[in-house]
């Protein structure tokens, strides 16, 4: 796998990809008890705020692993990749500045508990703004180009009598 392969933006995703998982085991919101404990949630607790930016995350270095050392052709959505790559970074670290601004809680009614912030929800923050950063990157690269198959390829059909820029005869063989 020839890492020069990537680009700038693929890196910063990946790279903060891998940060973003290792901090969804860390504590995110919790209460120190003192002499009587303490617990906490981590990133796996909350779905909207932690696992959802995390299946995006996995679907964009996803696509930047098949795009870049495979030979797999992905289709082509109806916008560019790297826009999508913008899109979906934007989203991600949007999710988890509302995971910092929204309070959490335990239990409910009387017996609630509110939490507080832990060091690891400021990783996963900051994570989710370096997925940002990378999608924005990769925004500002050029779309890839994908070579065309040669002609003859199978399923691609052949080219037309004459070359490629004279059009092919009418049907039934006549021409006026």
């Amino acid at each position: 796998m020839d890492l020069n392969k990537l680009t700038t933006g693929d890196k910063v995703i990946a790279g903060s990809g891998i940060v973003f998982l290792i901090a969804m085991f860390l504590p995110w919101w919790g209460i120190d008890l003192g002499r009587y404990g303490s617990g906490s949630n981590s990133g796996w607790d909350y779905f909207l705020t932690g696992i959802l930016p995390l299946l995006i995350i996995v679907a964009m270095v996803a696509q930047i692993a098949l795009a870049r050392f495979s030979t797999t052709q992905l289709p082509q959505p109806p916008l560019p990749w790297n826009q999508l790559h913008l899109i979906a970074g934007g989203v991600v670290a949007v999710l988890l500045i509302l995971r910092v601004i929204i309070p959490s809680s335990e239990g409910s009614g009387m017996f609630e508990i509110d939490l507080d912030r832990m060091w690891g929800l400021w990783v996963a923050l900051l994570a989710a703004l370096g997925v940002g950063v990378g999608g924005f990157l990769k925004s500002k690269e050029p779309q890839d180009t994908v070579p065309a198959p040669p002609p003859g390829a199978p399923g691609m059909p052949p080219p037309p009598p004459g070359g490629p820029n004279v059009p092919p005869p009418p049907p039934g063989g006549q021409s006026f």
